[in-house]
């Protein structure tokens, strides 16, 4: 065997070319020289020869390498032995058809199983304490009679006659470049190769049959509304021996009447009187816990707020907690009796600003006066 060739001398283009010179000349080269286009015993080589050369020059890094080593490369990292594609997957990658490889089909490869996904609406205190959660979900199982052939028991699938085993139908067509081979998927088996003459009773010649089953899910503690919780392996089972899908529980967590959350915060409004805010005054709190007392300093205005430390909402990775944050706001009331407002009268005349109760309007006095003709 001789030399290698030259790869810009193989592709036909100066070592200046551009990119898109490159792939014009691959393409013209590749459709030239393609086995299912070419039954000259030299074109499946001249064909490979041309891939790998596309393979180095359509990679900018590859390609700066070449022009600097050659064929031989950096020490120990040549381009000789291998480490190109399969010239029929970059043909196809390029064109975006195939012509029809060679080989088995990968049909047979394993598949993984389709995920699935369930809405669980916790309470609030579930979401911050944890719980666990017990679930029905509808999914497909491999069936118990035939074991997923499909076949009634006794019987077994026949190889499908109008692919003969292949799952592939071709179909030949001429062009300007020649005769072109096209494969699609049998339009009898489906892509399967065989055909259940006898299909099990159970599923129907599906292999699958719906079931429900019941699960326990897990809510940590301090998950959060919008969360996720991945459950490996609980999905749809798995064609071909692939492994079965994930199965992923959605959290949506309720809302509370009086709390709120602020990541692992927890967020309280307190109404207090104005008495309370003027003179003082130790109140009880309401936790996710239970009450605590909270003492309210003289003289507190609308908008302070109080950290209770540790009853918040547990760190979903890692240990601690985090707080409860209490804001208080001063309620003016807005129905007094008399005694009470002669009290704040006499207050506000301590505070140097005496408050003189308003007249009756002119329309107020009118409405006294059916009134009292009406009593």
């Amino acid at each position: 065997m001789g030399p290698k060739r030259d790869y810009y001398e193989i592709l036909g283009v100066g070592r200046n070319a551009s990119e898109a010179e490159i792939k014009r000349a691959y393409r013209r080269l590749a459709r030239q020289y393609h086995p299912d286009v070419n039954k000259s015993p030299e074109a499946e080589e001249r064909f490979k020869e041309i891939n790998e050369a596309y393979e180095v020059l359509s990679d900018p890094e590859k390609r700066a390498t070449y022009d600097r080593f050659g064929h031989a490369g950096p020490p120990g990292l040549g381009f000789e032995g291998g480490g190109f594609r399969d010239p029929f997957e970059i043909f196809e990658e390029v064109f975006g058809f195939g012509f029809g490889r060679r080989g088995p089909r990968a049909r047979y490869a394993p598949q993984r199983g389709s995920d699935l996904r369930y809405n669980l609406t916790i309470s609030f205190e579930e979401a911050v304490f944890g719980c666990e959660k017990e679930i029905e979900i509808p999914r497909m199982e491999t069936c118990p009679i035939c074991h997923g052939s499909g076949a009634e028991p006794g019987t077994a699938p026949l190889r499908c006659p109008q692919c003969n085993g292949t799952g592939e139908v071709r179909h030949a067509r001429q062009s300007i470049f020649g005769s072109f081979v096209t494969v699609t998927t049998c339009p009898r088996c489906g892509g399967e190769g065989e055909i259940i003459s006898t299909p099990c009773h159970e599923c129907h010649g599906q292999g699958l049959v719906q079931r429900v089953r019941k699960i326990v899910v897990e809510i940590p503690a301090g998950v959060d509304d919008g969360s996720h919780i991945r459950l490996p392996g609980e999905g749809e089972p798995g064609r071909y021996g692939g492994p079965p899908g994930d199965f992923y529980v959605a959290i949506s967590a309720e809302r509370h009447r009086y709390f709120r959350r602020q990541d692992n915060n927890i967020l309280l409004e307190l109404p207090i009187n104005i008495a309370q805010a003027a003179l003082g005054d130790e109140v009880e709190v309401p936790t996710l816990e239970g009450v605590v007392k909270l003492s309210i300093p003289p003289g507190i205005q609308t908008g302070k707020t109080f950290r209770l430390r540790g009853k918040g909402v547990p760190y979903l990775h890692g240990d601690g907690r985090g707080d409860q944050l209490v804001t208080v706001y001063v309620v003016t009331p807005t129905h007094l009796n008399e005694h009470q407002k002669e009290l704040l009268r006499e207050l506000a005349k301590t505070l140097g600003k005496e408050v003189i109760p308003q007249e009756k309007g002119f329309f107020d006095r009118i409405k006294d006066i059916f009134e009292l003709f009406s009593a």
